[in-house]
């Protein structure tokens, strides 16, 4: 896809990593929950933001969802903007590779433990977990 954004794609690694987690037990006081635009992605589950680390967080369901419609409800939430008031996804990575990559694959996981790229103002992160986290770029 000629003149689109690079995406990272990190295998073997267990946790977005401003996910707090003590022992198995995820710690939530730290974040605010923000209701989900999920006209595009019915299982997005609503969008928290942690006031820590300053970042946007939601899962989906990779069996029911794309994970290219759920990124764009995510980055439509944290903008609290219409979805279809943001860039297209697909002219910032390719969206069937995206879904490609972050759906189960044989062996019950997705083919990336992570994917990253930017979008819309965001570094956006999804893992094989169904997780989203969508960290606003600080303006240079």
């Amino acid at each position: 896809m000629s003149g689109a954004v690079p995406y990272k794609c990190v295998l073997r690694e267990q946790k977005s990593p401003s996910l707090r987690y003590e022992g198995s037990v995820r710690v939530m006081e730290a974040f605010q929950t923000i209701p989900a635009n999920s006209d595009i992605a019915d299982s997005l589950s609503p969008v928290e933001f942690d006031t820590e680390s300053e970042t946007f967080q939601a899962t989906y369901d990779s069996t029911r969802d794309s994970t290219s419609f759920a990124v764009v409800a995510v980055v439509a939430t944290a903008l609290q903007k219409d979805q279809q008031a943001l860039t297209p996804l697909q002219t910032v990575i390719d969206t069937d590779a995206l879904d490609k990559l972050a759906s189960e694959s044989p062996t019950g996981s997705g083919n990336c433990d992570t994917i990253s790229f930017r979008y819309d103002g965001f570094e956006v992160t999804v893992t094989s977990q169904d997780e989203i986290e969508a960290d606003p770029i600080e303006s240079a």
